[in-house]
């Protein structure tokens, strides 16, 4: 009895934590504090998962797949390329927290139902890969690594002409996905971007994007519509 009201207890709480994206206000998360809140979620799962397993049962190899397949697929969804699109939608962020505690949930209940034991020690991997991803190593891919290095660089002053150039470029290229005005649409919301990235990191970010959005440089823009493009962006607000 004990140990499902632990379970409960844990499972609430990472619940609870996971809406925070829709009552907190919206600002731009560090990466290292993003990891750090995902390993909190995951630790709240793999507390409930142990809470509620209740013993071996005939080393199924079920269970095994499952210990060793949640963690794996916890350790992408930590690659920073996601959070620009889940920061960006705070229903979408919500989910994100939720499948953290879940697969946490997973590995800790399918290895303490496949060997007493596997589900404490997969539980404890699991934090640790966490909480190593908090200080860079492991996920913090060549996109997040170049946009940290440009953003100690000082910003260049552009003029009002520049910004309605960078306009006419959007709406060329990259209204279809992110809407006319910025407001998203198959691409995130680009509203107050200002607060998530500088100038110099939306330059980089344009040039050296994740998937699925498309390389436009060097091929369909120069770096002066890239930096026209990056100013207009940073000026779309609410």
């Amino acid at each position: 009895m004990r140990r499902r009201v632990i379970g409960v207890v844990a499972i609430l709480a990472g619940v609870a934590f996971s809406l925070a994206p829709l009552v907190l206000p919206d600002r731009a998360i560090p990466i290292g504090e993003h990891h750090f809140d995902h390993a909190a979620l995951m630790l709240f799962g793999a507390i409930a998962g142990i809470a509620f397993a209740r013993g071996a049962v005939k080393e199924s190899p079920r269970w095994l797949w499952l210990t060793v397949l949640a963690p794996v697929i916890a350790m992408m969804l930590m690659s920073p390329t996601i959070y620009n699109a889940v920061e960006a939608a705070a229903t979408l962020h919500v989910l994100e927290h939720l499948a953290f505690v879940l697969l946490a949930f997973i590995t800790a209940y399918a290895g303490e139902r496949y060997v007493a034991g596997v589900g404490y020690a997969a539980a404890i991997l699991l934090e640790a890969m966490a909480l190593v991803a908090v200080f860079g190593f492991g996920v913090l891919d060549s996109h997040a690594t170049v946009a940290q290095a440009a953003a100690s660089a000082p910003a260049p002053s552009i003029s009002p002409a520049e910004i309605a150039r960078g306009k006419s470029i959007f709406a060329q290229n990259c209204a279809a996905c992110h809407g006319g005005q910025g407001q998203g649409g198959i691409g995130p919301t680009l509203v107050n971007e200002a607060s998530r990235k500088n100038l110099v990191e939306a330059e980089t970010w344009i040039e050296h994007p994740a998937p699925p959005m498309p390389t436009l440089y060097p091929t369909v823009l120069r770096k002066q519509d890239v930096e026209a493009v990056a100013a207009f962006v940073e000026t779309i607000k609410h």
